[in-house]
C-alpha cells in the first residue's frame, strides 16, 4: 500500500508541473482506439491474445519555453481500455505526457508521445481464482505509453487527430508475478484550442543554465522476491558528472553503489548472504529537458557483483522534477532493470553542484 501511494503522489507532482510553466494555448481532447495485446510466447497466446477497445480524455497546454522543442505540449490524460480476455481485466489509465513536436504548420502538426502515470487493472494474479494471469500482480502498475500523433487544423480552435501507440503496464516487480502486459493502439480523435492554435514558435528568454555539474543521489525503493514472495528494501546511491551540452541535452558518466535485499533470499543459493546484495556499476547517463522537467536515460556495466548476480549490465530510466531557483534539487522515479526486465522502481532525490 506504501509503494502505491508513493506511485500516487509521484504522479500528482508531474501533474502539478502542468500549471507550473508559461503557457501559450490551452487545449482538451478525446480519442477512440483499437488495438491488440502484444504476446511473446506461446502462453500468453493461449490465454491473453485479444483485442482491445477504448477512449480518453485529455487537457493540456501547449508551451514556448523552448523553441528547440517547436512548442511542446503537457498535459493530463484519463483513459479507459476494454480488454477481450478473461484474464487480465480491463484497465484504466491516468498519465502526464509530453508531446514535443518534429513539425508544424499551418494546418498541421506531427508530434512525438511521451505518456507516464499509472494503470489500474481490474483482476490480478490469483494462485486459484486467476493463476493464468502471470502478467499483472497488483492493481495498481506504473503506466508508460509512447507514440507518434499527427494533428491536423479544420480551424484555428478545432483539430482532428490520429495517432499510434505502444503502452506498458507493470509495477517493476514490487508485487509478483509481473511480466508486465504491453499493448499497440491506432487511435483517432479530435482536440479544441480555447486561445486558438498557433503554429509558429515565440521565442522567449529561458533560465541561462551552467554546462558542468556534480549530482548526488540517494534512491530507495522496494521489491518482492520471485521464491518467497516477501518484500526486500533495494536502493541506489549515485555520484555522477554532467554536461549540459544543450539547452535541452545532458550527458554524463556516474558511479552506482547499489543494494537488492531479494538476492540472497532465493532458496538454491544457500551459501548467499548479505555481502551478495551489494553492487556496484559505471553507467553513462543521457538527459532531455523540458523546462523543470527532465527525461534521464542510462546504460550501465557492473564493476564489483555479487557471485549470484550473472548480468553485466543494467538499465536506468526516469523522470525526474528540477526544484529550486538555481534548480539545483531534483526529486523523481525511475526504473532499474535488466534487458528491458524491470528490478526495482526507485524514488529519487538528489543535488546538483555546479
Amino acid at each position: 500500500m506504501l509503494s502505491n501511494v508513493r506511485m500516487m503522489v509521484c504522479l500528482a507532482v508531474c501533474v502539478a508541473l502542468v500549471g507550473r510553466l508559461e503557457a501559450q494555448s490551452r487545449f482538451a481532447g478525446a480519442d477512440v482506439r483499437y488495438g491488440h495485446v502484444l504476446c511473446n510466447n506461446a502462453e500468453s497466446r493461449a490465454h491473453i491474445n485479444s483485442s482491445t477497445y477504448g477512449f480518453s480524455f485529455y487537457i493540456g497546454n501547449n508551451y514556448y519555453w523552448h523553441t528547440y522543442w517547436k512548442n511542446p505540449s503537457f498535459g493530463l490524460e484519463l483513459s479507459y481500455d476494454y480488454i477481450n480476455n478473461s484474464v487480465t481485466g480491463n484497465k484504466l489509465g491516468a498519465l502526464f505526457f509530453i508531446r514535443p513536436s518534429v513539425y508544424k504548420s499551418q494546418r498541421l502538426s506531427l508530434d512525438v508521445y511521451l505518456g507516464l502515470g499509472l494503470s489500474y487493472f481490474s483482476k490480478i494474479y490469483h494462485k486459484t481464482a486467476n493463476p493464468y494471469n502471470t502478467y499483472i500482480g497488483s492493481h495498481l502498475n506504473a503506466l508508460i505509453n509512447l507514440g507518434v500523433q499527427a494533428s491536423y487544423f479544420v480551424s484555428e480552435h478545432f483539430a482532428l487527430t490520429a495517432a499510434a501507440k505502444f503502452s506498458h503496464s507493470s509495477n517493476g516487480q514490487m508485487f509478483r508475478p509481473n511480466f508486465g502486459l504491453n499493448f499497440v493502439q491506432l487511435e483517432v480523435g479530435a482536440e479544441y484550442y480555447f486561445d486558438g492554435y498557433k503554429h509558429d514558435v515565440l521565442s522567449v528568454a529561458k533560465p541561462e543554465l551552467k554546462a558542468n555539474s556534480v549530482n548526488i543521489s540517494f534512491s530507495p525503493g522496494v521489491t518482492q522476491a520471485k521464491h518467497t514472495m516477501e518484500h526486500y528494501f533495494a536502493s541506489s546511491l549515485s555520484v555522477a558528472y554532467s554536461r549540459r551540452f544543450h539547452p535541452c541535452f545532458a550527458y554524463g558518466v556516474g558511479y552506482d553503489f547499489m543494494y537488492n535485499g531479494t538476492i540472497a533470499s532465493t532458496p538454491w543459493y544457500t551459501d548467499s548472504g548479505l555481502s551478495d546484495c551489494f553492487s556496484q556499476g559505471v553507467v553513462a547517463n543521457f538527459e532531455c529537458l523540458w523546462g523543470r522537467v527532465a527525461l534521464r536515460v542510462g546504460l550501465g556495466a557492473y564493476v564489483i557483483n555479487g557471485r549470484h548476480q550473472r548480468m553485466p549490465f543494467y538499465e536506468r530510466a526516469g523522470l525526474f522534477y528540477y526544484m529550486g531557483h538555481s534548480q539545483n534539487q531534483y526529486i523523481g522515479v525511475s526504473i532499474k532493470a535488466h534487458a528491458a526486465n524491470a528490478e526495482f522502481i526507485e524514488w529519487t532525490y538528489g543535488i546538483a553542484i555546479r
